[in-house]
């Protein structure tokens, strides 16, 4: 026990020993001196250095030590996990910042209300691309149909409708009546109506992006008589079209179209604004008619059966290809032949007499037209490369035969006809049907140049006596109007 005491009394004496050595040597004043003031400052005096974030002292409240000392204190926003209250260890010049920001948010006593929240305004949608059409010939009932079926064309912004010929009484209903009708249709599409008795041509062409001319002759006539009939007029279009829209894209829906397409170029040559790639004779009518009767044959879908039409656009002239209507399959030479008759036969059988009027397949051109219509307008604003069959002008390295006109397959876009397909390849019965519409279609180029020359030629040799179709007409009520007052 002694010897235990001795060592504990002793192992004090050390400890105390040591601690009064150290505190002895413990400086609690600073070494380095001062350069302003020649004094010694204790560690006390000295400032901490300054925060740049918080300059102030930040004042902290120190717990007493105890359990909650020792347990580590997970902080987190707002206060702690044990309850505590909100704790900010923020300086005061910060607090006074955001007191200042916060009473300036706060409402002066004189406004009772909240002010009325601004409504953003919404955005202007992009302006859809549209095009321009001229209905050329609207007065009769299939472009009336016509004119129905594009008002509602997403892709057309603006439907001219041209009154060429003063309509039947009994047959026809009055345009601006019609149009009228039209404009009560929801759609975006604007439309309006001009009458030739107002000389409205040039106004109903100005800046139009494309023109379908229609058909206004019987089709039960003669294609000579239906060609003397209308070539005036179509050479009257063609002139205006060169002046009002040169480059506007050109549907050319007037039969005979074997004719009007060759008469329609030539006449553009001469103004110098012909341009191949925008002229276009519709095969629309036929091709339809071919692909519903060959669908029917073979009891398929029409919509998935299509008949492509080679050759001219009616007649002899006008061969459809049958053995492209499904793949792996083929008509029999008699079948072929037959099927072939009834479309070539199938507009004067369609047509009928109802007292004065001439009726004809009227819904179902209207129809085929407004969605050739409709796929060229598309290729125009380039929203689609469509591939369609149509009566144009043949490449120089693929003409078959002295004529440069054929309908087969072309594909269109935004500057017009960029791809002539030509002719695929041809069943027997295919060919020798195309070796007579070649024959057809030269003798109607010919008939074409031959009146060109005859009437509209520059030459000396314009007879001035067969010039019948360009004199005024004769209107009785101008008399009365002039001597009424007399």
């Amino acid at each position: 026990m002694f010897t235990s005491n001795l060592i504990s009394k002793s192992k004090y004496l050390f400890g105390c020993l040591i601690n009064r050595h150290d505190n002895n040597y413990f400086r609690c004043y600073a070494k380095f001196k001062d350069d302003n003031r020649d004094c010694r400052r204790a560690i006390v005096d000295i400032p901490d250095k300054k925060d740049e974030v918080c300059p102030g002292p930040c004042e902290r409240r120190k717990k007493k030590k105890g359990i909650l000392h020792k347990i580590k204190l997970k902080i987190i926003e707002g206060g702690t996990n044990f309850g505590t209250p909100f704790r900010e260890l923020r300086c005061e010049e910060t607090k006074n910042e955001s007191k200042k920001k916060a009473a300036a948010q706060i409402v002066s006593e004189g406004q009772k209300a909240l002010p009325a929240p601004l409504r953003k305004p919404l955005p202007l949608p992009a302006p859809r691309p549209g095009v321009q059409v001229s209905l050329l010939g609207a007065e009769t009932t299939v472009g009336q149909y016509t004119a129905l079926l594009l008002k509602q064309c997403p892709c057309i912004k603006k439907l001219r409708l041209y009154e060429a010929h003063c309509p039947v009484p009994n047959c026809d209903r009055d345009l601006c009546q019609v149009v009228e009708d039209l404009q009560h249709i929801n759609t975006n599409c604007h439309i309006q109506a001009f009458s030739c008795t107002c000389c409205d041509l040039e106004r109903c062409l100005q800046n139009t992006d494309l023109v379908l001319i229609m058909d206004g002759a019987c089709s039960t006539d003669s294609y000579e008589k239906r060609f003397s009939d209308q070539a005036a007029m179509v050479k009257r279009y063609a002139d205006v079209i060169a002046n009002e829209c040169p480059k506007a894209f050109i549907i050319v829906g007037a039969t005979p179209i074997d004719c009007m397409v060759p008469l329609m170029a030539k006449a553009l040559s001469d103004m110098g604004w012909y341009s191949p790639r925008r002229l276009l004779g519709s095969l629309a009518v036929p091709e339809m008619r071919a692909s519903t009767l060959a669908a029917r044959a073979l009891c398929l879908d029409p919509s998935y059966c299509k008949v492509p039409c080679v050759g001219g656009t009616e007649g002899e002239a006008l061969v459809p290809l049958f053995s492209k209507a499904v793949e792996y399959f083929d008509f029999t030479r008699h079948n072929a032949e037959m099927l072939t008759e009834t479309v070539r036969t199938s507009p004067a059988a369609m047509t009928r007499a109802d007292g004065e009027c001439v009726r004809a397949a009227e819904l179902s051109e209207a129809h085929a037209l407004a969605g050739l219509v409709s796929k060229v307008a598309n290729a125009l604003i380039c929203t689609d490369i469509p591939h369609v069959t149509g009566y144009c002008q043949m490449d120089p390295g693929q003409v078959i035969c002295s004529s440069r006109f054929l309908a087969n397959l072309v594909e269109i876009n935004g500057s017009g006809i960029t791809k002539n397909f030509g002719l695929p390849k041809l069943s027997d019965t295919e060919v020798t049907l195309m070796n007579v519409a070649m024959n057809e279609l030269c003798y109607k180029e010919r008939l074409v140049c031959e009146w060109y020359n005859k009437y509209c030629s520059s030459s000396c040799r314009l007879e001035a006596s067969q010039l019948h179709f360009f004199t005024p007409k004769h209107y009785d009520r101008f008399d009365d109007c002039a001597y009424a007052n007399m």
